[in-house]
């Protein structure tokens, strides 16, 4: 047994299970099935069905900004780079320039405000990437001389 400092030595019976990759996509996908819809403040997103809706109310998406929003309220309140996006839209077939995801995350910012409001639920990281948020909790836009320090 391994010597673990500061620490008293018992022994422990641990069970490791290894179980076969189908298996594992089946429990995953359970999961997924039981954790079906991600909420960010009034927007609801469907990850079974693929809708997204505020209120009730579907709110029209194409494939690519859908997509999006699937992975920012995945890994909500933690920042998703371009890179990221990218290989999530087109999956490292013919990517195309990183300026296309700030393209895709402007005409879904359009969407999702006229759909809430005026809320904005996708915060930018100022050169890192997105990250989704409860538009009550997102931080203060910069300030000039906050942005004058950064540059």
């Amino acid at each position: 047994m391994p010597h673990l400092s500061g620490m008293k030595q018992k022994t422990a019976n641990i069970d490791i299970r290894v179980e076969p990759l189908p298996q594992l996509v089946e429990r995953i996908d359970a999961w997924h099935t039981r954790r079906s819809t991600v909420r960010t403040g009034d927007l609801v997103v469907d990850l079974k069905t693929r809708i997204v809706s505020v209120h009730d109310k579907l709110v029209r998406l194409t494939g690519k900004e859908y997509s999006i929003v699937e992975l920012l309220s995945l890994r909500k309140g933690t920042t998703v780079t371009k890179k990221m996006l990218v290989a999530h839209l087109y999956g490292g077939l013919e990517e195309p320039e990183l300026k296309i995801i700030d393209v895709f995350v402007c005409r879904l910012r359009k969407k999702l405000a006229q759909a809430t409001g005026g809320k904005h639920h996708i915060e930018t990281v100022w050169g890192r990437g997105y990250r989704m948020r409860d538009p009550d909790q997102m931080s203060q836009p910069p300030t000039r001389e906050r942005q004058s320090v950064r540059q």
